[in-house]
């Protein structure tokens, strides 16, 4: 049985034939799909490129094949290209048997209409809220609050509609999206049990801070995520850094990452008077380069105006770091309530990192908590589920076809 699973990460295309990604979804990520399904078809956009990009990993692969869709970047460019999205996703449907929406998205929402009108099951991934996405400040449209209220309508009614369905959260997102149907959680994080460091790193790194805080060196923040849009807040984080040195904390501020937003962040941080103390490391490699920047730092900052369940903050606590989120998505399901502050507030982030940087016991008991936290996202209980899951979708979809024969 072959499934067609949407996705809203946009791929590269070379002349040799091959599909590469531009983000995490490689094939070792889409090769999940085959615990169960014999083929995988994705459904996304892909842009064609003259040569291999470089550091680029290879999505597609044996069993794993893409029905590309037009390529587009942003709100404006799909509404000129709208109808040809839209007569290419219809052509779609008959590439595969069984589908599976990974929601919020308009790829996804394209096929939805379509798999609505002939009654054709589906399993629904919800892996993001629209509600969040499309807050104030996250992206740069005049179709923001239009495109908000929108896409927040249509989850409600695919998650309602679908056959099956997962979340990447335990309960955060299952409360504003609730479905009919059955329904299971599990994360695209599957943690390797060897990044979860020992206790003793927390142990370590409270000496360091002690050290720092007697010599009076700066404490190390640590942000990870892209700058293509403002969804992970930076801009808010950068500022909370330019009061908190402001009121004398001493503190420096290191991101990962890059993106086309890069260029503002550090002008707003120049134009703060911190540009010494932000520095942008650019992308860093996935796997073990980026776990050597988090073993450097002292706290994790992650203040998103949206999020499903954020990798980056999963893997910071995994090292042992103390972290501090916001309260939108699966964070809060991480994060204990005392580490956390509302979305796009830079005051109450400016005050938290405050009360606790200069607190080496809370800084511990944090990350203790965390390192045990991270512990719950090894693979073997997600992927028990995931296959559940898939299984319950194999079925409805065959009783469907046999239905459909009769």
């Amino acid at each position: 049985m072959r499934v067609m699973v949407t996705f809203e990460h946009r791929f590269i295309s070379t002349p040799e034939g091959h599909i590469y990604t531009r983000g995490t979804v490689d094939y070792s990520f889409l090769s999940r799909y085959l615990t169960v399904f014999d083929e995988v078809v994705v459904l996304a956009r892909v842009e064609n490129a003259d040569k291999i990009p470089p550091k680029k990993k290879m999505a597609d692969g044996p069993n794993v094949s893409f029905f590309p869709l037009p390529y587009y970047f942003g709100p404006l460019q799909f509404l000129k290209r709208h109808r040809e999205v839209k007569a290419c996703v219809e052509k779609a449907i008959n590439a595969a048997d069984a589908y599976i929406l990974r929601v919020t998205g308009l790829v996804g929402t394209l096929l939805w209409r379509h798999l609505m009108k002939k009654g054709i099951p589906y399993g629904v991934e919800v892996v993001g809220d629209p509600w969040d996405v499309f807050s104030p400040g996250s992206i740069k449209t005049r179709l923001r609050p239009f495109l908000r209220l929108k896409m927040t309508l249509d989850l409600v009614r695919q998650c309602r509609a679908a056959s099956v369905a997962s979340y990447v959260t335990e309960y955060s997102l299952q409360k504003r999206y609730p479905s009919r149907c059955w329904s299971t959680h599990y994360s695209t994080i599957d943690l390797p049990a060897q990044i979860i460091l020992d206790e003793s790193v927390i142990d370590r790194r409270s000496e360091r801070i002690e050290a720092k805080i007697k010599a009076k060196e700066p404490i190390r923040l640590c942000f990870v995520g892209q700058m293509s849009q403002m969804y992970k807040a930076q801009d808010i984080l950068i500022s909370a850094i330019g009061k908190c040195i402001g009121n004398d904390i001493n503190l420096e501020l290191v991101l990962l990452g890059d993106g086309v937003l890069r260029d503002q962040l550090e002008g707003q941080a120049a134009m703060l008077g911190i540009g010494d103390k932000v520095l942008f490391l650019g992308n860093v490699p996935a796997g073990q380069a980026v776990y050597e920047e988090l073993d450097k730092s002292d706290i994790f900052v992650l203040p998103s105006r949206q999020e499903g369940l954020p990798r980056a903050l999963i893997e910071a606590m995994a090292r042992g770091l103390p972290c501090i989120g916001s309260t939108v998505g699966g964070i809060p399901e991480l994060l204990a309530s005392e580490d956390l502050v509302p979305s796009g507030d830079i005051t109450a982030l400016a005050a938290k990192i405050e009360s606790v940087v200069g607190n080496p016991g809370r800084l511990e008991k944090m990350a203790r908590r965390n390192i045990r936290m991270a512990r719950r996202y090894v693979a073997d209980e997600l992927d028990r589920r995931r296959v559940e899951y898939y299984k319950r979708l194999r079925e409805l979809t065959e009783s469907y076809i046999s239905s459909k024969k009769h």
